[in-house]
């Protein structure tokens, strides 16, 4: 256990006394009294804040991080009174530390959320110590912004461990749910022993804020690894605690606390290095995210361990970590499955084999993607982002081929939420480990128009032998043709796509949102738009440069891909703008089922050149013909719910319903009287 010490000098304890019952005064009675208190300072509204106020402060440091703002050092200081933030110039580095006694004069300031010091001028006094005996508190606590800058200790348990070329950001699953504690990286300490561990964190408490100056998660500040207390430590080989079968995770126990991370075994099916390993052991088969990037043979049978985590109502793990045995096993004989047998939930997560026509590739897809239809089933084989399909398909349209590759189950998550519990299949797709997973039984009938046009043109030519002339010019012209031709569409493809993220951009998505609604009109069915708009991309791309700015809006473009279905359309309309469009909606409550995947699964964090990064999206939702009866109207009433979202503190969905219509049920609230309100987590 740490030996808890007084950090507050006697000479800081006078002065907190001396200045406790100061008063700010109009500035009409003479100048203002100089903050001599962190919590005076703190508790400033941000107009008063903004007048630049003097500030002379003697305080202990109980955080100093040079590095992790591209804008400005970061500073948190604590006296007798409290906590505040003061910000100092990125370079020189000061020559203080946590615990060093330091004379501080500057000006109050706005801040980002609450008021800070600025301007200032930081001066070495002495050694002290760091707060004792801080107050214990959750995320929900946290959350209301009452403990801002406020030296307090968290309790939870450690889930990954970030460490960066500067600071290291732990994952932490305490009472409430996850939040990140940052401490500048220390040469020679081992961060990652401690996942898995269940300990207690003294640090500074901040936000997690918006260009509104609106809190919208909280992290932790602790200086080193000597305000960590370890209260339960990981096991020192995780892979030495007991192997439980797939079949086990998530079943009912009595034990609701914090889980370890738990280990599984089986033979691996598939591996997409740095993203995705699925794994199958002697019932069942298991897929789950992992930013491990060495790669692992098919077949190869893996310890892995990782953390229980449920993703799109299927049990999964989450910042999980494999071995490999030394000698390979062999991987499990794949079950040939029916048309009728393809949208099976018992064979989630394990190896099949389908015989299907190939009736082309999904190029919206972020990964390439092949369509093919069995029966009446229609579902996309999706290969790992290092296979190159090109502009066209290796195989003839309408071959008959055999797919072997990994069942990945979709759910109906909105009959699923409105049944009594059992989860409903939905569809089905299926992940190819290489292109050799696409074997061609039969190739389709050379007689295609193409090629019937082709033979027409070699008979002309031989008729026309005598005239080699015409054949010359002939030839000069289709040569001609073809590549304007190609540039056309070139051309057509780039004026109808963003060059950036490669999805549809206004033009293209115009076109698709006329055609839908005019189905929509003739089949009376219903239709779906959503504006999504990225809440704190400014931020990080001021804060990581444009370059990992648009890395970042790629991966926003991946994860909304992935939420919809592949007959919808996902746009990008401006800088971190989006519409989503989704034909054929059977009611208009699946709009909101959609508009909630999105937001929940935006809000994971991204990793970007090894640095994490987290925003969260404000999406508008309309539905025709409840909103509107032309595309005009949907896209304002999209983007006026869209707006709405943001004010109610982002980071949720909001639907958009005409004044006549009854607010909508789940956790939605009426506001203002014509538009419906729903969180992420309806």
């Amino acid at each position: 256990m740490r030996v808890r010490r007084m950090f507050v000098p006697l000479v800081a304890l006078a002065v907190a006394c001396l200045t406790a019952g100061a008063q700010l005064r109009p500035a009409s009675q003479g100048p203002q009294p100089i903050m001599a208190t962190a919590r005076g300072v703190h508790n400033l509204s941000p107009e008063d804040a903004a007048h630049d106020l003097p500030v002379h402060l003697r305080a202990v440091v109980t955080y100093y991080d040079p590095y992790i703002d591209a804008r400005h050092g970061a500073i948190f200081i604590h006296d007798a009174s409290g906590g505040v933030f003061v910000s100092v110039p990125a370079r020189p580095i000061l020559p203080i530390k946590p615990g060093t006694l330091v004379d501080i004069t500057g000006v109050t300031n706005a801040g980002d959320y609450a008021p800070v010091v600025s301007s200032t001028q930081v001066r070495p006094i002495g050694q002290s110590s760091l707060p004792a005996n801080p107050p214990k508190t959750s995320l929900t606590q946290l959350l209301t912004g009452a403990l801002d800058c406020q030296w307090v200790e968290v309790e939870g348990r450690v889930r990954s461990a970030h460490v960066g070329p500067h600071d290291v950001v732990l994952g932490v699953a305490g009472d409430g749910g996850m939040l990140t504690a940052v401490t500048v990286r220390q040469d020679g300490v081992d961060y990652d022993s401690l996942v898995d561990s269940l300990v207690s964190i003294d640090g500074n408490a901040a936000p997690l804020f918006n260009q509104r100056r609106q809190m919208v998660g909280v992290h932790l500040f602790f200086p080193t690894l000597r305000q960590v207390t370890m209260i339960q430590p990981a096991p020192r080989d995780p892979f030495a605690v007991p192997a439980v079968p797939v079949s086990q995770l998530f079943r009912f126990s009595p034990d609701p606390g914090l889980l370890h991370r738990v280990h599984v075994q089986g033979i691996v099916t598939l591996d997409w290095p740095g993203r995705l390993l699925c794994i199958q052991d002697s019932k069942d088969g298991i897929c789950m995210q992992t930013t491990q990037e060495a790669s692992v043979a098919v077949g190869s049978f893996v310890d892995v361990v990782g953390f229980p985590a449920v993703n799109f109502f299927k049990p999964s793990l989450e910042d999980a970590v494999f071995r490999a045995a030394l000698n390979p096993a062999a991987p499990p004989t794949p079950v040939a499955i029916t048309p009728d047998q393809a949208v099976n939930p018992d064979l989630d997560g394990k190896l099949i084999q389908i015989d299907a026509e190939l009736i082309g590739r999904d190029v919206a897809a972020s990964d390439p993607t092949v369509m093919l239809r069995a029966g009446d089933v229609l579902f996309p084989a999706i290969l790992p982002r290092n296979v190159a399909l090109g502009a066209a398909l290796p195989w003839k349209e309408g071959s008959l081929v055999r797919i072997t590759g990994v069942s990945n189950v979709q759910v109906d998550s909105l009959n699923t939420n409105l049944s009594e519990g059992a989860v409903r299949p939905e569809s089905v797709h299926i992940l190819l480990r290489s292109i050799d997973d696409i074997s061609v039984l039969k190739t389709a009938s050379w007689w295609t128009t193409q090629h019937t046009l082709g033979s027409f043109s070699v008979v002309g030519l031989l008729v026309l032998a005598s005239f080699a002339w015409i054949v010359v010019l002939r030839h000069r012209v289709a040569l001609q043709t073809r590549a304007l031709r190609g540039s056309e569409e070139r051309l057509r493809h780039l004026s109808e796509h963003d060059s950036l993220t490669g999805l549809p951009n206004r033009i293209l998505l115009n076109d698709r949102c006329q055609t839908s609604l005019k189905r929509a009109v003739r089949f009376q069915s219903c239709l779906g738009l959503l504006m999504v708009d990225a809440d704190e991309f400014k931020i990080v791309n001021d804060a990581l440069g444009h370059q990992a700015g648009d890395q970042l809006l790629c991966q926003l473009a991946e994860r909304l891909c992935g939420c919809v279905r592949a007959t919808d359309t996902v746009a990008r309309i401006g800088g971190d703008e989006f519409i989503v469009l989704l034909p054929d909606l059977r009611i208009p409550a699946e709009a909101e089922s959609i508009a909630a995947k999105i937001v929940a699964a935006v809000a994971h964090p991204y990793t970007i050149d090894h640095t994490q990064a987290v925003i969260t999206v404000s999406v508008g939702v309309v539905t025709y013909p409840e909103a509107g009866s032309d595309l005009d109207t949907l896209m304002h009433d999209a983007d006026e719910a869209m707006y709405a979202a943001k004010e109610k503190g982002k980071n949720s969905f909001q639907v958009y319903r005409p004044k006549s219509a009854p607010a909508g049920g789940g956790n939605s609230l009426l506001h203002p009287p014509h538009i419906t309100v729903a969180t992420g987590g309806a």
